[in-house]
């Protein structure tokens, strides 16, 4: 009786240790996952000025470039990373308005930038087919489509 009682003793102890075992590992797994999520997202920011390559003066010097890409490149640097809100884009919000500027031009670029601020919620998620979705459940939105299709 004294060793079948030790037995499920010994039995309902390694049981116990393989379940909280389990639950570490998930834990870890999970951690894991936010860390490695966490380095990949802040090594993305790597901001730059609005026009640091561009040869033409007037674009390099303008005031109206120099505030706007000065601003931008404050919060790029400066509130983007305090935040730690989860874009649902590939591109995120900050990068897309710096491509959309640099590509199109200043009047272009803010109103595209200002159109895709107001998609940047998760009720887009509703109007998207499956298409539009990376493996990892973000939104495909390039700034390449937003050219005009010339047709000839």
């Amino acid at each position: 009786m004294r060793k079948a009682f030790i037995l499920l003793l010994f039995i309902s102890l390694s049981l116990h240790v393989q379940k909280v075992m389990a639950q570490t590992n998930s834990l870890n797994k999970v951690l894991l996952e936010k860390q490695d999520f966490a380095e990949k997202r802040y090594d993305r920011r790597k901001p730059e000025f609005l026009f640091k390559s561009s040869k033409n003066v007037l674009v390099k010097y303008n005031p109206v470039t120099l505030t706007f890409g000065s601003l931008l490149f404050m919060y790029q640097k400066g509130i983007s990373p305090q935040l730690s809100a989860n874009c649902p884009y590939v591109i995120n919000c900050s990068n897309f308005s710096k491509q959309c500027i640099q590509h199109y031009g200043m009047v272009k670029g803010i109103a595209l930038t200002a159109d895709r601020l107001t998609r940047c919620t998760q009720f887009t998620l509703i109007d998207l087919r499956p298409s539009q979705f990376t493996k990892e459940r973000r939104i495909i939105d390039p700034v390449e489509q937003y050219t005009f299709k010339h047709a000839h």
